[in-house]
């Protein structure tokens, strides 16, 4: 099965919304918009999305995720939420 790849119509960079994204030695960046500036980088998507949704919610700006396939989620930072503990 052949994957298309989507591509959006809108601009999706902002100069502060928190971007994650694979990187080209297969890692997972957690970066700030448009100036790209690598706040962290992770073998596993799941701990930089998690990384990244506590930064977004702390700067009240939204997280953007940019799969492989190159289609783009958006997440609002009404919907960032994080545990108050890991028990």
């Amino acid at each position: 099965m052949k994957v298309k790849c989507v591509r959006p119509q809108k601009k999706l960079r902002c100069d502060n919304d928190i971007h994650v994204g694979r990187s080209e030695n297969k890692y997972w960046l957690v970066t700030r918009g448009g100036q790209r500036t690598e706040l962290g980088s992770y073998r596993l998507k799941d701990h930089a999305m998690a990384f990244a949704r506590a930064v977004a919610f702390n700067l009240h700006v939204e997280m953007i995720v940019h799969e492989l396939y190159g289609h783009n989620t958006r997440h609002h930072r009404a919907s960032l939420t994080c545990p108050t503990s890991l028990g």
